[in-house]
């Protein structure tokens, strides 16, 4: 079985031969037969988890500004924000 893995040091992604998974009672094991991967956007993907706060903020301002309505309707505590950014 084939798997795409991204070394996030690198920026590379590499096509694996991996073995298949084993199944558990109550799952089930689809095979793809095609699949279509972007490298643009596993590359952007990279990028963007390489760069730091405030270069994602720059990126992402909708998710600025849900962290400050959350900041707004919740008060400020003690919170993860990792999710909106």
């Amino acid at each position: 079985m084939k798997q795409i893995e991204q070394d996030l040091k690198k920026g590379n992604t590499i096509l694996e031969e991996v073995p298949v998974p084993k199944i558990s009672r109550g799952q089930v094991l689809i095979k793809t037969h095609r699949s279509l991967v972007s490298p643009g956007i596993e590359r952007m993907l990279v990028e963007f988890g390489k760069s730091n706060l405030i270069s994602k903020a720059k990126q992402k301002p909708d998710g600025v500004k849900q962290v400050f309505d959350k900041i707004k309707t919740d008060g400020l505590a003690p919170r993860d924000f990792r999710d909106c950014i």
